[in-house]
């Protein structure tokens, strides 16, 4: 901690460096920089603005955007077209506390060593308020609402931000398999599924091509090849997915399933929605086509 609000050249520049290896944003205001870290002990003494209303919204945006990504990979409308979430249900808040509790961005800034530069009063200076908990989370806050503020509210960039600062797509993608719930559909009831919402106008009648043995031979193991690809429309936007298998039956299935997780926007257990067009199936499991992205 210190009690002058002045920064080196070469701290300033150590505190951006970080900040934008850690946000992927680079915050070029050297006065936002110094008004991130001024506590309200020291503008209480010295007069100027401290980093309360940054800590504000950055508290805001930080919620906003846990809340925002979280329901990207868990959330999703199920085929009544009702709001569900496949993981740890009835429990969002808990997941979503996780993520931007005090000890959680506590953390965080630890790790970046950015203590050190917090400007204090006398008080705080006496108090050692470096090691406390909440200052530490409001500190992180802080620098969240430095970037708002300088980036105009930039959707892209926050979101970017959030993510990269709280590693929240690595944390989410490591949570126990035990934990997904399916959402009402599944590779067994997804034809089914899949035509119920064609009936009732929420997508086109869902169309079925296929390619079998006679035309694509049999694979090492002697079992037939089939492929299916699977088509739908929905507002005025088309979901193509194709799949191969050892039977048409199973192929038909799997595309179908893999159609209504991008309609629905819901990330399946086998990969990530929008990227992967082709699909193998074989033993019970979809795994994604990495030569045709």
């Amino acid at each position: 901690m210190r009690r002058t609000k002045i920064f080196r050249s070469n701290e300033r520049i150590k505190i951006k460096k970080i900040i934008c290896e850690k946000t992927g944003y680079y915050i070029r205001s050297n006065t936002l920089v110094s008004q991130a870290f001024t506590r309200s002990s020291y503008s209480a003494e010295q007069g100027g603005e401290n980093n309360e209303i940054l800590e504000f919204i950055g508290d805001q945006v930080l919620s906003y955007y846990v809340v925002k990504i979280i329901a990207r990979y868990y959330g999703a409308l199920n085929s009544n077209c009702e709001y569900a979430f496949r993981v740890r249900e009835n429990n969002f808040t808990a997941l979503r506390q996780e993520f931007i509790s005090n000890e959680a961005l506590a953390k965080i800034i630890d790790e970046w060593k950015l203590t050190d530069y917090l400007i204090v009063g006398k008080s705080d200076y006496l108090n050692e308020v470096d090691k406390y908990v909440k200052i530490k989370a409001d500190l992180f806050e802080s620098i969240l609402g430095v970037i708002a503020v300088e980036s105009k509210w930039d959707s892209g960039v926050l979101e970017k931000a959030v993510s990269k600062m709280m590693s929240i797509d690595e944390k989410l993608k490591s949570i126990i398999e035990e934990d997904y719930r399916p959402v009402q559909f599944n590779i067994e009831n997804a034809v089914n599924t899949l035509k119920e919402l064609a009936e009732h106008g929420v997508c086109s009648v869902p169309e079925y091509k296929y390619s079998n043995p006679d035309n694509l031979g049999y694979d090492q193991d002697g079992n037939p090849i089939w492929v299916c690809t699977c088509f739908v429309t929905n507002d005025n936007t088309g979901i193509v997915r194709q799949v191969w298998a050892s039977s048409k039956k199973a192929a038909k299935k799997a595309a179908a399933y893999l159609v209504l997780c991008e309609h629905f926007e819901l990330q399946n257990r086998y990969g990530v929605n929008g990227k992967y067009i082709v699909w193998k199936y074989k033993n019970g499991r979809l795994m994604p086509d990495t030569t045709n992205v």
